[in-house]
């Protein structure tokens, strides 16, 4: 890879905005090498969920019919092991390996050193053209690289249009993870409110029963359920408050050159807001494509107009009138 980045920084207007610079084709390999690595998360996510959704459901047959509950007891506690320490080790490492390759592109593109006392060392090459080859080419996701994730900072100084990027990247995620934790929280309870009902009203079972038949097989789902909520939260919390630093940055900037001794305090916020965004990429916790896709035009556009105020404001610009 040959990565066009001058680590050092850009005084002034850089030539070519964050927008166009992000379609070059080693930042369209990075971007590649990540999604796939993150689609490998996913799809253990996705084991990991859909056989603790299994194990619970045959809790609800067990309670009905009465029958098996030794054996499912212990299948479900057998797969709460699998599910806690194996499953769950294999995705930090793989949400590590993302995060890092992220990192890589997210430094490159904003002019950033490598700071290699936070991340630790980047991918090698190999490794990222072989995870890039994964992506399936004219793709879903690939269609997205190609169409470009960060939105327009031309006219804009540095580091300032760094922050446009790192506010889209912090806010619209905060969002998502918001929301996904309220809906699996509200599943967790709908779920323990469905087992009571079946247990203890339906079959007339006792609460010991109930338990046994019921919320045994379902300690995978609860303890995922957990792990998703809570790993959300503090996802969301972390990004929602590095998100204040650079809306605050954005709000004081000013139109026109930046005085040297604030172009290095701004670089020194960019760059420290950046080791936040990489410590919140590496937590295993995942949002599923498709519940991403259920709000992406509202929240495309929201986050696109506010990156617009921020460019039209500091490039100088006369804001368009608004639409009747």
């Amino acid at each position: 890879m040959n990565l066009s980045t001058d680590p050092t920084g850009v005084r002034g207007i850089p030539p070519r905005a964050i927008h166009e610079r992000q379609l070059d084709d080693d930042m369209i390999l990075l971007q590649r090498a990540a999604a796939a690595s993150h689609q490998r998360g996913q799809r253990l996510e996705a084991v990991r969920v859909a056989a603790a959704l299994a194990l619970a459901a045959a809790g609800i047959v067990i309670t009905l019919v009465g029958h098996g509950k030794a054996v499912v007891s212990i299948v479900g506690f057998f797969w709460f092991v699998v599910s806690a320490f194996l499953l769950k080790g294999l995705a930090g490492s793989t949400a590590r390996q993302g995060a890092l390759l992220q990192e890589m592109f997210d430094t490159a593109l904003f002019h950033m050193p490598w700071r290699a006392t936070v991340a630790g060392d980047p991918v090698p090459e190999p490794d990222v053209r072989r995870l890039a080859r994964r992506l399936a080419r004219g793709g879903e996701k690939d269609k997205r690289i190609t169409a470009g994730w960060y939105d327009p900072t031309h006219g804009v100084h540095h580091p300032y249009d760094v922050f446009i990027a790192q506010e889209q990247n912090l806010a619209w995620d905060a969002r998502l993870r918001r929301r996904y934790s309220h809906l699996i929280a509200a599943a967790a309870m709908l779920w323990t409110a469905v087992g009571l009902l079946v247990g203890l009203a339906v079959t007339n079972a006792t609460l010991f029963d109930t338990v046994l038949s019921f919320f045994a097989p379902s300690l995978a789902a609860y303890q995922i359920a957990y792990e998703i909520w809570s790993g959300q939260r503090k996802v969301a919390e972390e990004r929602e408050r590095l998100a204040k630093v650079v809306i605050a940055e954005l709000s004081n900037g000013k139109p026109g050159p930046v005085p040297d001794t604030e172009w290095h305090r701004l670089r020194n916020v960019a760059r420290d807001i950046q080791d936040g965004v990489l410590r919140t990429r590496l937590d295993a916790t995942r949002v599923p494509e498709r519940f991403y896709k259920l709000f992406r035009n509202e929240d495309e556009r929201d986050f696109g107009e506010t990156a617009e105020g921020h460019r039209v404001r500091l490039a100088g610009e006369t804001p368009p009138p608004a639409s009747p």
